[in-house]
């Protein structure tokens, strides 16, 4: 398959996340529950794709900054889908995904300036373009400003968090990819945050897992496995720079479309101009 099949795969699991963390948080479900079953599951299923220990772990054992790399990974992954779930809620799902999706200017200026990756003048329009659109898709733009705790500060740390979060992940395809399959990378990354969501739960001493829980868990998990592996086989056949526009740009309209569809959610002229722009972007981005 080629690069964009997998930027649009990426995408697709991206919004199916968004659409089950918003039932979760509609529903009044425990979102940290929910996340850890949902990195029990993702774990799990990463570990067998990988074959186990038999075909992905490294003959002498993993890198020390692999280990280093998949810890900061865990954290960054199920603290942004803790602050993710929250804003689908509050600020919109279409809105939500459009302040993680500007953030892809941390993994580009990362693939650019340390790792040299070359772009076309069309490409560096498009990249330039993505900043723009995104900016007008992102309502009451001077909210936090006047409230400092309004739940519009939920954009600013999904922006922080996706865009480290992607960084690390170009990290590993550069430094790691050769020597440990994405897939038993992925697992211990994914079991990272699952000891973190039951660190939480054990302080917490909230242990009780309704069913509607432990099914969104599982239904959440798998698209969330897929989407870091598509991410990762789209970042090795393709310029890191075009694959973080690609996939945000595209998960950007599908979650705008979902939120239109299924949550009522509504656009301004501004925004509408935005998702104009956007597929401009994804023109000249190809």
């Amino acid at each position: 398959m080629g690069g964009w099949a997998f930027i649009i795969l990426c995408s697709a699991t991206s919004v199916l996340i968004a659409h089950f963390l918003k039932v979760v948080e509609s529903k009044g479900l425990s979102t940290v529950r929910v996340l850890t079953i949902n990195y029990a599951v993702a774990a799990t299923t990463a570990f067998f794709l990988s074959g186990g220990f038999s075909s992905g772990y490294p003959a002498d054992g993993f890198p020390g900054g692999a280990y280093i790399l998949a810890v900061i990974t865990g954290f960054f992954f199920i603290a942004n889908f803790f602050i993710y779930s929250k804003s689908v809620f509050y600020n919109g799902v279409g809105i939500s995904i459009a302040a993680m999706r500007i953030s892809l200017i941390i993994p580009v200026l990362l693939s650019t300036a340390w790792y040299y990756d070359l772009l076309s003048t069309e490409q560096w329009l498009g990249v330039l373009l993505v900043f723009l659109t995104l900016f007008l898709l992102l309502p009451d733009k001077w909210k936090m400003l006047k409230e400092p705790f309004s739940a519009a500060w939920l954009l600013v740390l999904l922006f922080l968090g996706t865009g480290i979060g992607d960084a690390t992940l170009k990290i590993y395809e550069v430094e790691f990819s050769r020597l440990i399959a994405k897939e038993l990378f992925m697992c211990f990354v994914f079991l990272v945050s699952f000891l973190i969501g039951l660190t939480v739960l054990f302080v917490q001493n909230k242990w009780k897992f309704t069913r509607k829980e432990i099914f969104l868990g599982i239904a959440v998990g798998i698209p969330n496995l897929y989407t870091t592996i598509f991410l990762i086989e789209a970042l090795e056949r393709m310029n890191g720079a075009v694959v973080y526009s690609g996939v945000n740009i595209l998960t950007v309209l599908g979650g705008t479309l979902l939120g239109l569809m299924r949550w009522g959610d509504r656009l301004t002229r501004v925004q509408w101009g935005g998702i104009f722009l956007t597929v401009v972007a994804i023109l000249l981005l190809i």
